[in-house]
């Protein structure tokens, strides 16, 4: 990408050259407005904005101005740099403008594509290719059996080879009947042994589980020792009654029985 700025102040040509450095392009400068190559971008400065203008255009993709104003409609600009501007207004510009040039370059070679191949396709349709009459009658001395006499098809069977066939009967049709209901019995059976296998697995695995608690039947239970309290004085049950909480005292009172647990440790 090639910039041409057409500029005599110098800090629009120092901040040119910054932003052109950071956007990767070639910027030259020069100070007359005298052009006679080509570059993507040509821009001018206010100073140098006379009838000319619209002669340099013929030698960009875009023509810009550098103004503090807008110019008149005979000058045939396609973007205005407002003059002051700040380094990061001047990126955005020449930023959109190089992505606009870009476009349409891809927008001009897919249309050269399209063209191409379309000539392409009508000149193959234009394409004729001709058939001797030496092929044709090469074509004629060629038989059928030249064809066929080195392929060997096998599911081609010869009549010769076979015999006098006919319809399965009714002794034959059971036979084929029978051989198939044995498979049927056989998968059957087959697959209650494994459904057995698989019941008989889980019953081996519930009883590997219950042997884990052992249970002593034989043993028999201790018989709970019963405390009357109305068979003692009040003195005597204080300290044990001081021990419960004031639910069980409130049961007690009520004329409920209260299981108590007594052990020496945890």
């Amino acid at each position: 990408m090639t910039i041409l700025l057409i500029c005599e102040t110098a800090i629009i040509e120092h901040i040119f050259t910054l932003v052109c450095k950071k956007l990767r392009v070639n910027l030259t400068i020069q100070k007359t407005n005298s052009v006679n190559d080509r570059y993507d971008l040509i821009i001018i400065d206010q100073s140098f904005i006379d009838d000319k203008f619209n002669t340099i255009k013929q030698f960009s993709k875009k023509l810009g101005a550098i103004s503090s104003e807008e110019l008149s409609f005979d000058k045939s600009r396609d973007f205005i740099i407002p003059r002051p501007f700040l380094p990061t207004k001047l990126e955005a510009i020449l930023s959109d403008q190089i992505e606009c040039i870009k476009e349409e370059k891809e927008k001009e070679k897919e249309e050269n594509s399209k063209l191409f191949s379309h000539n392409q396709y009508e000149e193959d349709e234009e394409v004729i290719i001709p058939i001797t009459t030496k092929y044709i009658n090469s074509l004629d001395d060629v038989s059928d059996d030249d064809y066929f006499e080195d392929e060997e098809d096998e599911s081609i069977i010869d009549p010769t080879l076979l015999n006098i066939g006919g319809i399965l009967d009714h002794s034959e049709l059971s036979k084929i009947n029978n051989i198939l209901r044995e498979d049927v019995i056989q998968n059957e059976i087959n697959l209650e042994k494994s459904d057995w296998k698989d019941i008989a697995a889980i019953i081996d695995d519930a009883l590997d589980e219950v042997k884990e608690y052992e249970f002593d039947l034989t043993q028999t239970p201790t018989k709970p020792y019963n405390l009357v309290l109305s068979n003692f004085h009040i003195n005597e049950l204080r300290p044990l009654l001081e021990k419960f909480d004031q639910t069980i005292i409130d049961r007690l009172s009520s004329g409920e029985s209260v299981d108590v647990r007594l052990s020496l440790k945890e």
